[in-house]
């Protein structure tokens, strides 16, 4: 292993993990460690969104007895806010709300905090539909800060472990090697001079090969992720089991896989069409590579931020594709394209050779502006504060991120300025193969501390 991946694994492993739950418990209804009337609702808000439907609580007093609870309520101008109305009213003593939940992105976590009931109010609560909507509005009489809640019992489900990080990042991968065996048919090649139809018929197989193996890659990962899913929500204490079919069918997390898998599914049947090159198949291979863009996000902290969540969601798009328009169409031009070119022979392939590259290299630049900029909306919208960048966990990871990028851009800058003009001859192709590879390496790397950034709380 060279010297700077050893580098980023030591630094992702050095990285502190107690931050790394997602959906904490900002603050209740009634506060922990607070004196109340019986209280006709427990309400909770959280920092991510939550899903309702896997948002549970147990009331229970300090004898251990439980105390009924309804259904959860959403609250539709505070998704962060779920509002649990209590069937009964609770005679004075100590009581504690064990408390469950699965924010939007698939990350589950749970914890616990007490208050104690000194008296019963006078109007007791109905289990109406319309008393819940009425209270909606309420205001919560004392808020609960993050460090408070988790010094009362806030536990960690962490998704940060390696088989997490490994398939999230595995993800990524395929889906911009699947985007960038697009841009690279119809934006490079298809746009080259000096190439012959021969070899442009070569490049489009081959391309359409690398993006049946992506899809593949997509696909079988998808499932992986939810099988590991399905254990980790099974594993949070009191939460009923879920099944493959329970994580697919009852979560945001799971419907983001399902189109993920669909959206592969219907690129790998393009892609192996387009081997053939049959008529509208690159077509069809981009409306799937365009609906893969968007999974991450659906699947990731965009679908869970409580700020900006539609801009976060555009943010998070442009970035996959941005990215994939940048690392997998250079993925495509030095896999593909050169070693074909190289192998065509004749005393053109030189030039040949620096006109695929000319044609790669604005879109490149674009790509990489687009990556910059949305990565910086993303980060600004996620961290809040400068000094989270050092201060927090998914801030030094992202720093670690964001100093493989600049590595990166080093490299892409070297090659346009110093290699590409010797393209013409064989010294040029030889630099660019040894430049090009450190640049993949510094790309493959950000792919995986991405996966490991995606499983930490902002």
């Amino acid at each position: 292993m060279s010297l700077l991946p050893r580098v980023a694994c030591g630094l992702i492993l050095l990285c502190p993990s107690p931050a790394f739950a997602h959906a904490k418990l900002t603050r209740s209804e009634p506060a922990s460690g607070t004196n109340v009337e019986s209280p006709h609702f427990i309400r909770l808000w959280f920092s991510e969104r939550p899903e309702t439907r896997l948002t549970t609580i147990a009331l229970r007093d300090e004898r251990g007895i439980s105390y009924s609870v309804l259904a959860p309520q959403s609250v539709s101008e505070n998704p962060l806010r779920a509002s649990f109305a209590i069937a009964v009213v609770l005679p004075a003593g100590k009581y504690t709300v064990d408390w469950r939940t699965v924010s939007s992105d698939g990350h589950p976590s749970h914890g616990h905090f007490a208050f104690t009931v000194v008296g019963t109010q006078k109007v007791q609560v109905s289990e109406s539909a319309s008393v819940l909507r009425s209270s909606a509005s309420t205001t919560p009489s004392r808020g609960v800060s993050v460090h408070e809640m988790d010094e009362s019992g806030m536990h960690d489900t962490s998704t940060s472990s390696i088989e997490h990080s490994v398939t999230r990042a595995l993800s990524f991968g395929g889906i911009v090697f699947v985007i960038g065996a697009i841009v690279f048919n119809l934006l490079v090649v298809a746009r080259s001079d000096r190439i012959g139809d021969e070899l442009v018929w070569r490049m489009e197989s081959r391309a359409a090969v690398t993006g049946v193996s992506a899809s593949t890659l997509i696909i079988i990962d998808a499932f992986i992720r939810v099988v590991l899913e399905s254990r980790m929500m099974s594993a949070m204490p009191g939460m009923e089991p879920m099944g493959i079919t329970d994580v697919l069918m009852n979560t945001a997390w799971g419907f983001a896989m399902r189109l993920q898998i669909i959206a592969a599914s219907v690129a790998l049947i393009a892609f192996a069409i387009a081997i053939s090159r049959v008529r509208g198949a690159w077509v069809i291979a981009s409306l799937a590579g365009a609906v893969l863009s968007l999974t991450p996000a659906l699947a990731g902290h965009a679908a869970a931020t409580p700020r900006f969540h539609s801009l976060m969601i555009l943010t998070d798009v442009l970035h996959v594709i941005g990215a994939s328009s940048w690392l997998g169409n250079l993925a495509c031009v030095m896999f593909i394209g050169v070693p074909i070119l190289l192998r065509a022979g004749g005393a053109e392939r030189w030039q040949s050779i620096a006109a695929l590259v000319n044609t790669f290299s604005p879109i490149a630049l674009a790509s990489a502006t687009l990556v910059l900029v949305s990565g910086v909306i993303a980060s600004w919208i996620h961290l809040e504060r400068l000094s989270a960048l050092w201060s927090t966990s998914y801030g030094q990871v992202l720093l670690l991120k964001l100093a493989l990028v600049v590595v990166t851009l080093v490299i892409g800058a070297y090659n346009f300025r110093r290699v590409q003009p010797l393209l013409i001859q064989e010294e040029g192709a030889s630099r660019l193969r040894k430049s090009a590879t450190l640049e993949l390496t510094a790309g493959a790397l950000i792919i995986l501390v991405t996966g490991f950034l995606t499983g930490i709380s902002p």
